[in-house]
């Protein structure tokens, strides 16, 4: 219970803090520009000593790769607040340089929407063309010799203030009874920016398998009761892993006894490096998509278990349904060679695709789509997470990422927010490794002994 009490007082703290940084740096620029290097450059200090004392003490207990991760982000943060601390204006210009180039890649990603959609003949496209124009006028303003500076600390003092109002928001929907909750509208979030979020499934998984390496066993979770007993109505799983994309994540959910997930799974579509592809959607037995991945795909994976009211769980089934008409049957290339030619006859070892892997591993049953907004993949925006929001939003849950990137870790930064809080849809938490599924499995095999 006390973990509430402290989520709440962080909550609150972080928000006020948040709200009167961004009054101070509207309203003050010029005369904060040296204290806010000298904070930075403090904070960076603070945080590298402690990965050089945590490399110091524990380095005998990690493997190499997290050993030297842990040295090298102590090394760069120890080195990036000397330089801040002693050139301010410097370091002022360059995170303006930086925050351009952040919202130049914002910006791409609305192009890159306006172009599918205007392929794919999809409506409102030209609201992406608007929304990238509005992108290019702030990083042209950002790269003006002389403007650089005041707007990159406008802009950062909007953000801090919108940020801070949201999140005390958050506190005060804590405080109120539950009776006003229970019907969840959908608006706005100001989240953290997608480059903090993107890689906070990494962070989560690097700590836990930093604390299993330690203390050989899962860190122990809040394991009150938080629904009525039964199981979750619906699941979403937040996937991560320290290889290649991997370590941006995936998400899909679990609903009515299948998994339903989504990506750019046909190499053979790629376009522009896989950035753009056809669509891919699988549906799948849980237990054994889950044991494909964290066995064959070696992640770890994240699984908020929700609670809804008929009307949401009607909704969420509709949303499921409506997708779904838009979707025609598809073959892994594998699968289709053994329905063609006979298994006996044709070699795994000769795909090496995720899809033909993924069904010899789970029977997966695959879709590709023939109309909407799915069609074409665009790892930026018409992803894994922009379906899975496109079937929860239905049940009034407030993720509508306003920064053009939608990324895994926006979603679980949320899930996260409501597993930490009482009486909200989120109602559980588990985290599948390895370990976890060899235990079901034994679990199950006793059980049916």
């Amino acid at each position: 219970m006390y973990r509430i009490y402290l989520y709440k007082a962080a909550l609150f703290a972080l928000g006020a803090a948040m709200l009167t940084l961004g009054i101070i740096i509207v309203s003050q620029r010029e005369i904060l520009m040296a204290p806010l290097a000298y904070f930075a450059g403090a904070v960076l200090s603070i945080h590298g000593v402690r990965n050089l004392f945590s490399f110091i003490s524990r380095g005998g207990k990690l493997g190499q790769k997290r050993k030297e991760a842990k040295l090298i982000t102590a090394l760069v943060n120890i080195g990036l607040a000397v330089l801040i601390i002693a050139m301010p204006e410097l370091s002022f210009t360059l995170a303006a340089y930086l925050l351009a180039a952040y919202l130049l890649f914002n910006g791409a990603s609305k192009l890159a929407d306006f172009i599918v959609a205007k392929i794919d003949k999809q409506p409102g496209h030209y609201l992406d063309l608007i929304a990238f124009i509005f992108y290019l006028v702030f990083v042209i303003l950002l790269l003006v010799h002389g403007q650089s500076t005041y707007t990159f600390l406008m802009i950062s003092g909007i953000y801090c203030i919108l940020f801070g109002a949201e999140t005390l928001s958050d506190f005060v929907t804590l405080a109120l009874p539950q009776k006003f909750k229970n019907d969840m509208k959908r608006h706005i979030r100001i989240s953290i920016p997608v480059f903090i979020s993107t890689f906070m499934p990494l962070g989560t998984l690097r700590y836990v398998n930093e604390y299993i390496s330690l203390n050989d066993e899962l860190p122990k979770l809040d394991t009150e009761d938080r629904g009525d007993g039964a199981p979750p109505d619906m699941e979403i799983m937040v996937h991560v892993s320290n290889n290649g994309s991997g370590k941006i994540g995936h998400l899909d959910l679990y609903i009515d006894g299948e998994v339903i997930s989504y990506g750019n799974h046909d190499t053979a579509s790629h376009r522009l490096f896989g950035v753009f592809g056809d669509g891919v959607m699988f549906t799948a037995n849980k237990e054994t998509y889950l044991n494909f991945s964290v066995t064959h795909d070696r992640q770890l994976v994240f699984s908020y278990g929700l609670r809804l009211t008929p009307e949401q769980l009607a909704e969420v089934r509709g949303a499921v349904i409506k997708i779904k008409k838009d979707t025609v049957p598809w073959q892994a290339p594998y699968q289709a060679a053994c329905e063609a030619k006979g298994t006996e006859n044709v070699k795994l070892s000769d795909y090496h695709d995720y899809c033909s892997e993924l069904w010899n591993g789970t029977h997966a049953d695959f879709y590709k789509f023939n109309s909407g907004k799915f069609k074409t993949y665009s790892i930026l925006s018409t992803n894994c997470v922009l379906l899975t929001d496109e079937i929860i939003g239905k049940a009034g849950t407030d993720i509508v990422c306003i920064s053009g990137i939608a990324s895994p870790g926006i979603y679980y930064d949320y899930l996260e927010r409501l597993y930490m809080t009482q009486k909200t849809m989120v109602i559980s938490k588990t985290i599948y490794d390895r370990k976890t599924m060899r235990k079901l499995k034994k679990e199950r095999t006793n059980n049916n002994e």
